[in-house]
């Protein structure tokens, strides 16, 4: 039994700290020794519980208040503060570039946040006046750990979490402290997490799979987490791999593009000694799963002890918190062929979570086994979106028709339900339509990715624009950054994407725009914002590669 019964995080934190006060919770790594630094469960309560006295000091209980910093550390021990203290924390990505600052005011705005924590330069003047200023580098005066309470309201916002829409229209997802209690029970018994469990991350903690998924389920499970920075891991994915080997990793994972990476880019030589065994539990969700990079990752490695077992596909959103579904523990994954091509099933909802797949302009049920909007349902859904009413009551509170009960949430996403497993296909807004006919981006990309080595993995995005009536269809993909050099070749990589394109799917690109490494439009955690590609495509402000010779001249 991982919790008692009443507990939410603040007491389950307090009583880990009691229990079990000099058992390593965390660690942090960075840089290749692959030493971390560490925090004990007792060594973080004291931390927390310091820093939310400041934060109640400053009147912040009941109040938002912005997360931004730039060490792992720092934002483990912020947002446990916020918890403790009653704040609705903020998580978000620090703004080390423009259009991320233009993205943290809109969200300091619509989230009316009070105060800020944060650890890095070029914020002592962010906000207004009225906005307090913790910055975490500095050492404070003195203060009393403020007092865990025995209960807190598990009805009330624990925190908001923006989502990954459009530049100019983010969303907070009002997570209340029943939902993270409920969803982390999910998680921990969907992926067999335990105290005898560790965990480890290389994903952004702002965002939800990195948060729920690792910095509130070692505290749920009562288990060590590890900890490495995305950038960290996109530049030395080796040192993923070392670390499961060194410290027996049981449970850790991403998006897809993890494994594709960590399957490309290793060399031999860097994978000495590495034992992958104790990896039980690789899960895998947040984007599009492509069975080729299971098959090619399973292949890679396992000489060195990784189990094709290991590999747990599963969905979820931060509108449900997190977790929805997942495969099962110790089993093969399940992988389909279908009309969007090879699809890996996300298994099974657990607990009271409900899944209904539904057409998106009647309401009603598809019949069983055919694609439409998957619906959820459950205490893992969140309350809705912050201070968006209208936005909630349409989003949050679907109502299938003709039939009465609790409402569900509407995720956007395709999918359909085989043998009583559940399939992703896609997102209803992204679905390329051309001729009546429906294609999935994420198939169209992969094409377009396998024609050429000029176009660079998982950076592409397939969309369709209005034409003469119809639609066409448009392909941005980057380039790799040695290909900028090679302008008198690019002709050869359209002739070879247009092949690919048509072969197919007996369709053609009408536009494929060549873009600039880095510059494709991403959400927060990494994910193709397609939608924005489009719009940025219209408004002519993609980033378009030109040829470097051309530049000089």
């Amino acid at each position: 039994m991982n919790t008692r019964r009443g507990e939410h995080f603040p007491q389950i934190l307090a009583r880990r700290a009691s229990e079990t006060p000099d058992a390593i919770a965390c660690r942090f790594f960075k840089g290749p020794s692959l030493v971390p630094e560490t925090l004990t469960f007792g060594a973080l309560h004291d931390a927390a519980a310091t820093l939310a006295a400041r934060l109640v000091a400053h009147g912040l209980r009941n109040e938002r208040v912005l997360l931004l910093c730039t060490t792992q550390q720092r934002f483990v021990v912020a947002f446990y503060a916020c918890l403790i203290a009653g704040a609705i924390a903020v998580p978000s990505a620090p703004p080390r570039r423009a259009v991320l600052h233009e993205r943290l005011q809109l969200i300091a705005s619509d989230a009316r946040a009070r105060g800020i924590l944060f650890d890095a330069d070029g914020l002592d003047g962010f906000g207004d006046d009225a906005l307090a200023r913790l910055d975490l580098r500095e050492s404070a005066a003195p203060i009393d750990p403020l007092e865990i309470p025995l209960r807190c309201d598990g009805a009330a916002p624990a925190f908001l979490q923006y989502t990954s829409g459009s530049t100019g229209d983010p969303k907070g997802v009002v997570v209340t402290h029943d939902n993270l209690v409920h969803n982390s029970t999910l998680i921990a018994e969907s992926m067999d997490v335990t105290a005898a469990s560790t965990i480890f991350t290389a994903l952004p903690l702002f965002h939800d799979m990195g948060l729920v998924g690792g910095v509130l389920q070692m505290m749920y499970a009562g288990c060590s987490a590890g900890f490495m920075a995305p950038a960290e891991f996109v530049q030395y994915p080796e040192r993923w791999l070392q670390i499961i080997s060194r410290y027996r990793v049981t449970t850790s994972g991403g998006p897809n593009f993890m494994y594709d990476l960590a399957a490309r880019s290793i060399r031999p030589e860097q994978l000495e000694g590495v034992d992958l065994a104790s990896w039980r539990v690789a899960f895998c969700g947040a984007e599009p799963i492509r069975a080729a990079t299971i098959a090619r990752f399973a292949e890679r490695y396992a000489a060195h002890g990784y189990r094709p077992e290991a590999f747990y596909a599963c969905y979820g959103m931060a509108e449900a918190t997190l977790f929805v579904a997942g495969a099962s523990v110790d089993a093969a994954p399940t992988v389909i062929e279908h009309e969007h091509g090879a699809l890996v099933g996300c298994g099974t909802t657990s607990g009271d979570t409900e899944i209904a797949i539904v057409d998106p302009d009647t309401h009603r049920c598809v019949r069983d086994g055919a694609s439409g909007e998957i619906w959820v349902r459950g205490a893992s859904v969140a309350a809705g979106y912050w201070m968006r009413p209208e936005l909630t009551a349409r989003t949050f509170g679907a109502m299938l028709d003709g039939v009465d009960g609790d409402p569900w949430l509407r995720t956007g996403d395709v999918g359909f339900v085989r043998d009583g497993e559940l399939f992703v296909a896609g997102r209803v807004k992204d679905l390329v339509i051309l001729h009546g006919k429906k294609y999935a981006p994420q198939d169209l990309e992969e094409a377009c990715e396998r024609a050429h080595a000029a176009l660079r993995p998982a950076c592409g995005a397939a969309f369709d624009v209005p034409h003469d009536g119809g639609a066409k269809l448009v392909i941005a993909f980057e380039l790799q950054r040695d290909w900028l050099r090679r302008g008198s070749d690019w002709p050869e990589v359209r002739s070879a994407v247009q092949s690919a394109i048509s072969a197919q799917f007996g369709v053609s690109a009408s536009d494929l725009v060549l873009l600039v490494p880095g510059t494709l439009p991403r959400t927060s955690s990494g994910k193709v914002r397609r939608s924005q590609c489009r719009a940025d495509y219209l408004a002519n402000r993609l980033e378009r590669a030109t040829p470097r010779a051309e530049r000089a001249a």
